[in-house]
């Protein structure tokens, strides 16, 4: 069955015919901005401006609008409108593309590096910005690593101006202990003895309620999670299709084409006919990936470290004997490991925006530590954190604290759901504990962030982060190339067709990577490869 032609990021820009002349449109936008504001004094101009931002804090508009941030950013500049433009975790990835092919990105675009800039790129929408950075954005600047604006350095211009600095590095793959332990078995080590454990959460009862509703895994979205079990044949998919390299006979080469890629589908091809992968898995939604988990229904979940206390509690709502337990990286004939995702996310401001300058100030204003001080913290102030102290600096409840809390806390934490969601508005660091406390904080404030930071994780998180950081593997691209631009989205999407489908069974396996390898022949592919090993 040959692959159908589909609808892909690349064809948005020519169907919406997103050109030449919208590209010239957007170069020839105004390149003076109004005289920024002096340091501190809160404002962008004198003049009341307006500035969009689009990004995915918040589980809707209404819950951003609601977060500490948005608010202590109308606050903070009142002669700014700030034109808010969520979107959702689960449609950024449609609504970016389209974004792009009809010039409206905003004037702070929250985006994909790896995914959506080399689209940016090609449609020629973004410029340098690295000027900017050096005038306005000294606090992004001091706490962010030099790493990570490699892959935003196009053409020896950067064209992002903030990265997440937040710990990307935490994957590892997390097991119901209880449904181990009911069915006899251990902790899987290697991928025969995963796939056992797989087969037998979804055919041996392991809840107890008589039922046939278990399944061993959810495969996340087109298959752009599930590092964990193609690196058990030498290879990797890279989180969100970002893509994964590594040395082979002396050059740098995509995973993608490699035939480990094939062995990896052809085995969970029989795990997927065995139905002991949940039936919704590649068609769900970004950001409810752990759905089925967390409603008692899947045994295994490829997850953080980070993660395993706050999924304990909400399975305890339901089940109260649920334990879990951290994993390994299952080993099999390639090896082993889990993928590191580095720094994907960042905020770019478009050739289109009015105001640039204005823009890389707000982003600077949440990296100076008094603000960071306020909004470091998990959850929502006075309800699901203390506020804030004498100082002005938040204070997290510790995990003695929230249990005892008991049914108020589980009561309190589904009340600003719709608020948390990444914070509220999203800002490229995270809160205590999924970001490293920055290098730019006085001692005193350090120490404060690090005391709720001790307290913060149980032993069984402790020990799932060294097991996350023994097996972690990094791609060895470390920035794009030139041939990106034109042609790694269109790759990506191909690509991910295909595993799809490949998968659930729905073409020929041999047929469909012999016609998947021509593909990325034909369209870009070995320009990229031919270019990556230059750099």
């Amino acid at each position: 069955m040959k692959l159908e032609q589909k609808y892909t990021r690349r064809t948005a820009l020519k169907l919406l015919g997103f050109g030449s002349a919208a590209a010239y449109l957007a170069a020839c936008a105004p390149a003076t901005a109004p005289a920024p504001a002096a340091e501190g004094d809160g404002s962008a101009s004198a003049e009341r401006i307006t500035i969009s931002i689009s990004h995915i804090g918040g589980g809707s508009l209404e819950g951003s609008e609601k977060s500490q941030r948005m608010m202590l950013l109308r606050e903070s500049f009142p002669n700014i409108e700030f034109d808010n433009r969520w979107v959702s975790y689960a449609g950024y990835l449609e609504k970016i593309p389209l974004a792009i092919a009809s010039g409206d990105l905003a004037d702070l675009q929250f985006c994909n590096a790896f995914n959506d800039i080399p689209l940016m790129m090609e449609a020629d929408v973004l410029g340098d910005v690295g000027p900017l950075l050096q005038e306005h954005g000294k606090n992004i600047l001091a706490v962010t690593p030099e790493q990570a604006w490699d892959s935003t350095l196009y053409d020896g211009m950067q064209v992002a101006v903030a990265h997440n600095v937040y710990d990307l590095n935490i994957w590892l793959t997390i097991y119901r202990k209880d449904w181990l332990d009911k069915l006899g078995l251990g902790v899987p080590q290697t991928i025969d003895e995963y796939g056992e454990a797989l087969r037998a959460f979804t055919t041996d009862d392991p809840d107890g309620n008589g039922q046939a509703d278990t399944y061993g895994r959810v495969l996340y979205n087109t298959i752009r999670f599930d590092d964990d079990i193609f690196h058990a044949f030498g290879v990797a998919v890279g989180h969100h299709m970002n893509g994964f390299w590594r040395e082979r006979d002396g050059q740098l080469a995509l995973d993608w084409v490699q035939p480990q890629m094939k062995d990896a589908l052809a085995w969970m091809r029989d795990v997927w006919a065995d139905g002991a992968f949940h039936p919704d898995s590649i068609s769900i939604p970004l950001g409810h990936g752990g759905d089925a988990f967390l409603a008692g229904f899947v045994g295994n979940q490829y997850s953080s470290w980070s993660s395993i206390d706050s999924s304990t509690e909400r399975l305890h709502a339901i089940t109260p004997e649920v334990e879990l337990v951290p994993g390994p990286a299952p080993e099999g004939p390639g090896g082993r490991g889990f993928t590191g995702e580095g720094w994907p996310w960042c905020y770019v401001v478009p050739k289109s925006a009015q105001h640039p300058a204005e823009c890389v100030q707000v982003l600077d204003f949440f990296y100076t530590p008094d603000i960071v001080a306020q909004v470091f913290c998990e959850g929502v102030p006075g309800v699901t954190n203390k506020g804030l102290d004498e100082n002005g600096w938040c204070v997290e409840f510790t995990r003695e604290e929230k249990a005892a809390m008991g049914d108020d806390w589980a009561n309190k934490t589904t009340e600003v759901l719709d608020i948390t969601t990444y914070q509220g508005l999203w800002l490229p660091y995270n809160t205590v504990g999924g970001t490293p406390i920055f290098p730019n904080f006085p001692d005193d404030m350090r120490a404060h962030f690090e005391a709720i930071l001790a307290n913060k994780y149980s032993e069984t998180a402790l020990q799932a982060r060294d097991i996350s950081q023994e097996y972690i593997q990094l791609t060895a691209k470390k920035r794009p190339v030139e041939a990106d631009k034109e042609s790694w989205p269109g790759l990506q999407t191909r690509f991910s067709e295909f595993i799809s489908q490949a998968v659930a069974g729905n073409i020929d396996l041999d047929q469909g990577w012999e016609e998947w390898l021509a593909y990325f022949d034909a369209n870009g592919g070995v320009e990229i490869t031919e270019q990556v090993n230059q750099l």
